[in-house]
């Protein structure tokens, strides 16, 4: 309602209120241009700070356009690696970047390639792929989803070079079909696998609804761009959550499937289920990290990862191999090209005769932990149950550091522990469900306050400390320091000549 008095009023001529009309329309149809345009092309200005910045073992995505990261997913095509990722620059995810490498190890950012409209309330994640018809359009395509009011929908953009983007018009909008799915449920990420007969399935974040047994998204397209929902696949022994990816390896299915903030396996015989939760190492990523994604990548089918700090600032995280043994099972593992990681060797001093006797035996090495370290060996685990546990203790000053122990068995915990040995508190577990040598091979990788651990080259799991570390190792050998043999170790830290 108008303040203005009634005897003040006046009325506008009606030619000058037709002219003001169409003057109106005018700017707010350049608006929505504009608008559209920001969303197709992001302005080309780059973070000239960043062109030749190359980061190893864990990459952050530094740009202020671009923000904290979320989820990641990749795609490789004549020799480089292109990653791509959620982010925020706000409070709200509002943007998809990019950095690119060419061995997977050595990255180098590029800022953002989409971000939101201005009537969207926030973006959600995707992946990329192959054009059906590429031999044809010679087009990549990229999903991802906008939440706009009360409903999420995925939309599309497309590129001819993996690094320019251009987003689809809304009449390629994918939305709920409300015969399975709910209309204002989630309806996030598709994750694409050829189709038998040509085109692509597809399986996302989705709610079906209770009476369909269904847990996620499942559909196909022919061009990749058009899609048909179809009935969700049912799924036994895992509760709702988000899709991280699926892929065909050997005669199986496997879906890596995020839920209450973990990552685990399902498996299914046909792309269309039904669905079960794996018998082994069902719980595949549970530590400071989220959101696997299948890389296939040219030497075999990798995952990726990000890995979370306790600030909450988040990095992607160095990629794994997926091992399926001969049970079926997967596993993550050491990828062989992370062996690039290695850039200076680092001789490792043994703790002395009296070190050698207490609970945590320091290494005599003060560890570039800030560039990045990874240290190797091999660790002879306790031979009974019982016997005091083995392991690694990282320092984080003030006394007090963050260790990994493990027991006859195998099993891991992960926690905090005083650098006198005293006072372990477990913050978790893990049981990968089988047998490491005798020795088994162990690999730390140290960077900041993040750790990986490994054994037998199989992941046990990412950690992150409560303080960075500060480069001081210890060895916890249960009173026996010879457990630990062979320990070799390298600074992570690359200069340009590096990775020319």
């Amino acid at each position: 309602m108008s303040t203005m008095p009634h005897h003040t009023r006046k009325m506008i001529p009606r030619p000058l209120a037709l002219s003001l009309l169409f003057i109106c329309a005018i700017l707010a149809a350049q608006g929505a241009r504009t608008e559209a345009a920001d969303v197709k092309k992001p302005p080309a200005a780059k973070d000239e700070t960043l062109e030749n910045d190359v980061q190893t073992m864990i990459f952050k995505a530094r740009s202020k356009r671009t923000g904290n990261m979320w989820d990641t997913w990749l795609y490789h095509d004549k020799g480089t690696h292109y990653l791509f990722y959620l982010a925020k620059s706000s409070r709200k995810w509002d943007n998809i970047s990019m950095a690119t490498s060419p061995d997977g190890v050595h990255w180098k950012e590029h800022g953002r390639v989409l971000f939101k409209d201005r009537h969207v309330t926030w973006m959600g994640t995707g992946s990329t792929w192959k054009s059906p018809n590429y031999e044809k359009d010679g087009k990549f395509l990229l999903n991802f989803s906008w939440w706009t009011g009360p409903r999420q929908t995925i939309f599309f953009a497309e590129s001819k070079d993996l690094l320019n983007w251009t987003r689809l018009g809304n009449e390629y909008e994918f939305v709920q079909d409300e015969r399975w799915y709910e209309r204002n449920g989630r309806w996030d990420c598709i994750w694409t696998i050829p189709r038998p007969g040509g085109g692509l399935y597809g399986y996302w974040t989705a709610t079906p609804k209770k009476e369909t047994g269904g847990a996620f998204g499942f559909g196909q397209s022919t061009d990749g761009i058009k899609w048909e929902a179809l009935p969700p696949p049912k799924v036994h022994g895992a509760g709702r959550g988000e899709v991280g990816a699926i892929e065909k390896i050997g005669s199986r299915y496997y879906m890596m499937f995020g839920t209450g903030g973990k990552m685990v396996t399902l498996l299914a015989d046909k792309p269309e289920g039904p669905f079960r939760r794996a018998k082994k190492n069902y719980l595949l990523l549970s530590g400071h990290t989220y959101f696997s994604r299948f890389f296939p990548a040219p030497d075999g089918m990798l995952v990726n990862h990000h890995s979370i700090a306790r600030n909450g600032q988040v990095y992607f995280a160095p990629l794994k191999q997926a091992v399926v043994d001969k049970e079926g099972t997967l596993r993550l593992g050491w990828w062989k090209g992370n062996e690039k990681m290695k850039h200076r060797p680092v001789e490792v001093r043994m703790p002395g005769p009296q070190a050698s006797k207490a609970p945590v035996a320091m290494l005599q090495n003060v560890f570039d932990a800030k560039s990045g370290v990874i240290i190797e060996g091999k660790l002879n685990l306790p031979k009974a149950k019982g016997r005091r546990r083995r392991g690694i203790y990282i320092d984080c000053g003030k006394g007090e550091g963050g260790a990994v122990l493990i027991n006859s068995e195998g099993v891991a915990e992960l926690g905090t522990l005083k650098a006198d040995g005293s006072g372990f508190e477990a913050k978790k577990s893990d049981n990968r469900e089988m047998a490491f040598g005798t020795p088994a091979k162990f690999r730390l990788l140290l960077k900041d306050s993040l750790m990986e651990f490994y054994l037998d080259d199989i992941l046990i799991e990412c950690y992150s400390l409560v303080n960075n570390a500060t480069g001081k190792i210890g060895l916890i050998g249960g009173g026996d320091v010879q457990a630990f043999t062979d320990l070799k170790a390298w600074n992570a830290k690359c200069d340009e000549k590096d990775h020319e």
